[in-house]
């Protein structure tokens, strides 16, 4: 589905219902935004890893505008700030009351900004393997150095410094990072990615005009709503000490580490991390 909101066309999938039987009445379930990582990627490589938390909340993925199943949207308008925006005004659009928002990576960016930028309209926030400023890129250096062989290491940057613009490229770069994001990895992994729809054009552009200044350090301690941050152990690209730093600053929170996962502990860990997720929304008991 596709809604007209801030100039762009967004669309957006939703998993779960919204209302429930609950005896003669029907009972209104959460709703939780799911924001995708990037920037330029799409929301496909969550499924079907967080289908089941359908079972309990409503969730509505979103593509960010400009890639994915969005419209095009003029590139300098592809901010960080934008985009959490876009997320309230989509809220506004389908009549929803407060919702929760869970981030992973690039979409923890926004995720992040949304709630410092829409506090009034936040139950709860999830943070996936994320970082809270452009300076985890200098830290993710380092973990590739430490785990990559010689050529992940020579190809970082050609993604994380805006050098590849094209499909071809893209897809090439992920061929050879995509091992690195995983503590164990699986060829099967790669359908995730297979699925996206990928604008390399406007991450290069992110990349290399909006993510060098992307810092809410100085903001995490303004964060009132519950917050859970999860970092995966074996994390390269935004490794587990970015998850420290938002749990040593942001007051109200909960952090577990995912001790047998990189970047994606939904998919290698996915079984803890649905019962950690249900836990923290109270679906259920300690």
């Amino acid at each position: 589905m596709r809604a007209h909101v801030n100039g762009v066309d967004l669309y957006f999938d939703i998993e779960g219902s919204g209302l429930v039987p609950n005896g003669p009445e029907m009972a209104e379930r959460e709703v939780c935004f799911v924001l995708h990582g990037g920037p330029g990627m799409d929301h496909t490589y969550f499924k079907p890893w967080l289908s089941p938390l359908a079972e309990n909340m409503q969730l509505i993925y979103v593509d960010h505008r400009g890639t994915g199943r969005s419209g095009p949207a003029p590139f300098e308008t592809c901010t960080i700030e934008q985009m959490a925006d876009d997320v309230e005004a989509l809220r506004q659009h389908l009549g929803l009351g407060n919702v929760s928002v869970m981030g992973n990576s690039f979409g923890g960016f926004w995720a992040l900004t949304y709630a410092l930028r829409h506090p009034e309209s936040l139950n709860r926030l999830i943070l996936i393997t994320t970082s809270p400023s452009h300076e985890f890129y200098d830290a993710a250096k380092a973990e590739a150095a430490r785990k990559g062989t010689p050529e992940q290491i020579a190809a970082v940057p050609d993604v994380f410094e805006g050098k590849i613009t094209s499909d071809d490229e893209f897809a090439r770069w992920w061929e050879i990072m995509n091992p690195l994001y995983y503590y164990r990895w699986d060829e099967k992994y790669k359908e995730g990615g297979a699925r996206a729809k990928p604008n390399p054009a406007l991450a290069s552009h992110m990349f290399r005009e909006y993510i060098p200044s992307y810092d809410v350090r100085p903001r995490l301690a303004e964060i009132d709503a519950p917050t859970l941050i999860l970092g995966g152990r074996h994390d390269w690209v935004t490794p587990v000490g970015q998850s420290e730093l938002m749990a040593a600053s942001i007051p109200d929170n909960e952090f577990v580490v995912f001790e047998e996962s990189g970047h994606l502990p939904f998919v290698e860990e996915q079984e803890r991390f649905l019962d950690v997720v249900n836990r923290f929304m109270r679906f259920t008991t300690p």
